[in-house]
């Protein structure tokens, strides 16, 4: 959902900073610069870094305890108590993802064949 998201403010709002590291860029040629600058390691060595979690709760389910994939016992707002209204939100939580994964493939494919971004279709 962030990715969807992202690629829509791409097209409204730059950035400080942005502008002077990679240009004008968007979408999959701001990925590219990205790339070629080295900041796309230096995500992918954070965000390994941040699956480490990840994997231990794997080993946990798979050492046969209670929890749930996707539960990582962070419920600050209490959502979980109530048992309904958790399995309505884990649903539309599911059906929001989906529909976002949607969005991206459609949103990439469109920038991938004008070399426009979502709002500049939009506008013309």
């Amino acid at each position: 959902m962030l990715a969807a998201t992202g690629m829509i403010v791409q097209d409204v709002y730059q950035f400080p900073g942005v502008t002077k590291t990679f240009g004008d860029a968007k979408m999959m040629a701001l990925h590219d610069a990205a790339v070629k600058q080295g900041a796309m390691q230096q995500l992918l060595v954070w965000l390994g870094f941040l699956e480490i979690f990840g994997f231990v709760a794997i080993v946990q389910m798979l050492q046969g305890s209670d929890r749930v994939p996707g539960d990582f016992g962070f419920d600050p707002l209490n959502c979980a108590k109530n048992p309904d209204t958790l399995a309505r939100r884990q649903l539309v939580e599911l059906k929001n993802g989906r529909l976002a994964m949607i969005a991206v493939g459609g949103m990439t494919h469109h920038y991938l064949l004008t070399g426009k971004g979502p709002i500049q279709l939009i506008t013309g």
